[in-house]
């Protein structure tokens, strides 16, 4: 990463010195033409200075040809009005050059001071030692987990916000919906009692004087039966309030819950793409030493090729079976759990790859036995025991690698 940005800082200085140089360069190419022009101005106000004297010896000369009025000779207006017009276009022509100059030179102090500023940055990266850099990677890797977590827990808190936000409406309505029947209640109630007052009004009109006593026990009779129904009717409206509010608390409760579900879940999430990230960091760098192998028992193959070309003593053929021998020790020696985390099946192909090398570089590397007495010898594949020749060692070390990735 610090290679990249110090070569792009380097592009960047470069193509920094590639402009000034093409301005330094117009800016020396306009103080010639300003030279130029400021000698063709000379020259010219040489010429207006001699056209003037020649004028100033003509002026107020009258000249009579024959019998006629004396005529005044003296320099044509047009020819004045033309001098000046070009006197006034140089003048003019050189004062935008001059601007144009000074503008290219304050340009050219500018990108320049710039250039320096972007030389000592570059020098100060170059000159800060790895574990800065390593610190500042560690940091700005650091700062954004922490924006990571930090938007994963505002999307939580926002979908939480939203769930509890349609649990209140709904409370909201049931509320609405009380509300609506306490008031129809309130209206009934004073319906009853408007209808009870009628109607003992009316009882009062029509009933004689011994018939009080059977009105005044029916009335009660009527205010009790519906005191009663009114007693019933409270009571389930502050069962109904008690309702919800059980509902609303138990709601709440579970929105906590599963906040903490899900913060937990985000955890885990982050925790296992590292763990991947992790396996393929390792993947990739038991590649390389897959490769560093294979070019190591390249260049062995050809030695062993040309030390048997040179030898000619024939040695009976001996069978090594290395990925065997290793899958029977590491059975023998640690048992494999039965059960298995995501982490450890993501690292399986890492190990196998690993057993992979480590059969290479027992295979590559020679005893004093082999070397005294070279011969045959068979590799065999640590995970699905297939088996090659020395001399297909190429194939051998593809086919670990695809049972790597299996």
């Amino acid at each position: 990463m610090d290679r990249v940005a110090s070569s792009a800082s380097d592009s960047a200085a470069a193509v920094k010195l590639r402009s000034c140089s093409a301005l330094n360069t117009l800016h020396h190419e306009t103080r010639q033409e300003i030279e130029l022009l400021n000698k063709q101005i000379c020259v010219k106000d040489n010429i207006i200075v001699d056209l003037k004297a020649r004028l100033g010896r003509y002026e107020r000369i009258c000249m009579a040809v024959g019998d006629n009025e004396s005529v005044v000779v003296g320099p044509s207006k047009s020819l004045l009005e033309s001098l000046c017009k070009e006197i006034l276009k140089l003048k003019q022509k050189r004062s935008d050059g001059e601007l144009r100059a000074s503008r290219q030179a304050e340009e050219i102090q500018r990108l320049t001071v710039q250039l320096r500023e972007k030389e000592l940055e570059l020098e100060r990266v170059r000159c800060q030692p790895d574990h800065e850099k390593d610190q500042e990677v560690h940091r700005l890797r650091a700062d954004l987990e922490e924006r990571e977590r930090a938007e994963a827990t505002r999307a939580v808190l926002c979908t939480s916000l939203a769930e509890e936000a349609d649990q209140l409406r709904g409370q909201l309505g049931v509320t609405v919906k009380v509300q609506r029947l306490n008031c129809q209640w309130q209206k009934y109630d004073s319906s009853r009692e408007d209808y009870i007052r009628g109607l003992c009004q009316r009882l009062k009109e029509t009933s004689g004087p011994g018939l009080g006593s059977i009105s005044t026990g029916l009335l009660q009779r009527e205010i009790s039966r519906l005191n009663d129904l009114l007693e019933e009717k409270m009571s389930e409206c502050a069962r109904l309030s008690g309702e919800v509010e059980e509902m609303r608390r138990h709601y709440k409760e579970r929105i906590q819950t599963l906040e903490q579900q899900v913060l937990i879940y985000t955890d885990d999430f982050k925790s296992e793409r590292a763990d991947r990230e992790r396996a393929q960091g390792q993947i990739h760098d038991l590649k390389e030493q897959i490769y560093q192998l294979k070019q190591q028992l390249h260049k062995k193959q050809g030695a062993s090729r040309a030390s048997k070309e040179s030898r000619e003593v024939v040695v009976p053929m001996c069978r090594v079976h290395i990925g065997h021998r290793i899958s029977s020790r590491r059975h023998k020696d640690s048992p494999e759990p039965l059960l298995r985390t995501a982490a450890e099946l993501q690292q399986q192909p890492a190990a196998a790859a690993i057993a992979a090398a480590a059969a290479i570089a027992a295979a590559a590397t020679p005893s004093p036995a082999w070397s005294e007495r070279p011969g045959l010898s068979e590799l065999q594949c640590p995970r699905c025991l297939a088996t090659f020749s020395d001399t297909d060692a190429a194939e051998y070390l593809n086919h670990c690698e695809e049972c790597a990735r299996i």
